[in-house]
Formats: structure tokens, sequence, C-alpha cells
């Protein structure tokens, strides 16, 4: 009798050891999700409310989860967006973070989150939307253990936070500002030479241009006027050059060489 109290014993410890071995992780830990290290967005607004209004579905396993996913998505709201303006306000809205059983080895998750902005009085607003899906096929593990769970939560988060930050880029670009609150566009700061103090801006080079019609014909009026330069070889017709450039420019006429002129004959026969 006692033999079979000490093998109900064991077969008891034994099946409560499979059971915590099954899960894996009971007595794991796992570090907060953190989204320090990415770039922070800055909006052109005074403050930033963050809102849960996920519904917790009875069949979810995200209470399980070490990380549960609307409360990742407030982590990365509070770490990654900014109000660097001065008016108005901006409203990131949690409508819906799960995670479910999807078969004997897989679980799936859903991520989707609207933000909100408008002016101080409501007259400029915008927003986007972004959603995300995620599938993980745990393989021989159990699925449904925390570190499933925490895994699956990780990855969902690293895809919305692209997914987030492209839909603001694509969307709400006009809303974005640097660190100093100094908007990226419309107004942003822009680049002008400037004079010395007291005078105008210095005005912005220009590319040169090809000559004009009337260049053309100025520099071809000063190649007419240039005289051209005189053939080495004489030209068979015009031994002394041709007539037009006898004509534009006319010899310099010299006396005539000694001896050429003579005086008429003695012998000669004169008329009166």
């Amino acid at each position: 009798m006692r033999v079979h109290y000490w093998t109900g014993l064991s077969a008891l410890v034994l099946s409560l050891g499979m059971a915590a071995c099954s899960d894996g992780d009971a007595n794991q830990t796992f570090p907060p999700l953190d989204y320090s290290y990415l770039s922070q967005i800055h909006l052109n607004v005074a403050s930033i409310d963050v809102q849960d209004e996920a519904l917790a579905a009875p069949d979810s396993l995200s209470a399980k989860a070490p990380v549960a996913p609307d409360q990742a998505l407030k982590a990365m709201a509070n770490q990654r967006l900014v109000a660097s303006g001065t008016s108005g306000k901006a409203d990131f809205i949690i409508k819906q973070a799960y995670l479910n059983r999807a078969g004997d080895n897989v679980i799936t998750g859903a991520m989707d989150v609207q933000l909100n902005v408008a002016d101080a009085g409501n007259q400029h607003t915008g927003f986007v939307h972004a959603r995300i899906t995620h599938k993980l096929d745990a393989g021989d593990r159990d699925p449904t253990s925390r570190k499933e769970l925490y895994t699956l939560t990780n990855e969902m988060m690293q895809d919305m936070n692209v997914e987030l930050e492209f839909q603001i880029r694509k969307k709400l670009l006009s809303w974005m500002t640097d660190a100093a609150g100094t908007p990226l566009i419309n107004g942003g700061i822009q680049q002008q030479a400037l004079g010395a103090p007291g005078t105008a801006p210095a005005p912005t080079p220009t590319t040169p241009t090809l000559a004009t019609e009337t260049t053309a014909g100025s520099t071809a009026s000063e190649k007419a006027t240039t005289p051209a330069a005189a053939p080495s070889v004489p030209d068979a017709i015009f031994p002394t050059g041709s007539d037009t450039e006898a004509t534009a420019a006319p010899a310099t006429q010299h006396s005539p060489q000694p001896g050429i002129l003579k005086l008429p004959s003695t012998d000669s026969t004169q008329t009166h």
C-alpha cells in the first residue's frame, strides 16, 4: 500500500514536471519591448493622447503574453511620437491588438491603429491608418508558450513601426517637424545667397547661353573688315591678287626705278 502511495506521488510529480517543461518558460523573464533606439517622429502639435479602444476577445492569448500587444503599441507611441508644436493635438488610437491560436502549431496576431491630428481651431486636420497582421509557426514547440507569444508580439511591432512611419511620411508630412519644431516643408529653412550688410541679396548666377543672331552678325562683320592674308602662291589670273582685294585696298604708288625713264632722242624730228 505504501508502495502504491509513493508510486502515485511520483507519477503526480512527474506529471507536474512535464507540464512545466511543456511550457518551457514558466520562470523565464522577458525584457520590456523598447523602441527608444528608433528615430523619433516629431509632429507640429502641442500634445499627443494615446487611447486604447481595442476589445479583448474571449479566446485571445494576449493576456498570457509577457508583453500584451496593446501595451507594446502604447510603448511605441510614447517613445516615438513627439509633440514639437505650440498648438493643436494628436490622438493615437489603438483599435485592435490581439494574439490568437490558428492551428495546432500556429498563432496569429493583428494590430490596427489610427493617428488623428488637428490644429487649435480644428480647422486643419489629418489622419493615417496603419494595420498589420502576422503569423508564427512554432513547429514542434508549444505555440501558446509565453516565449512564442513574446516572439510574435515582437515581430508584429517591427512591422507596425515600419508601416506607421511610412503612412505618416506619406500623408502627414506637412505636420512633421525637426527636433526644434521647424516644419520639414511649407516654411522650412531655405538657402539664399546674402550680400554685404545693407545691400540687396546677391543675384542668382545664370547659366551662359549661346551667341544670339546679333552677336553672330557682328562677328561676321568683324571678319569682313579684317583684311585677308595674302596667298603664299600667286594666283594664275590675278598674280598681284584679286580685283576685289585691289579695290578694297589699293596699292601704294612708288616712283619708277632709276634707268626706266629715258629722255627723247636728239635726232628725232620736232614738229612746230
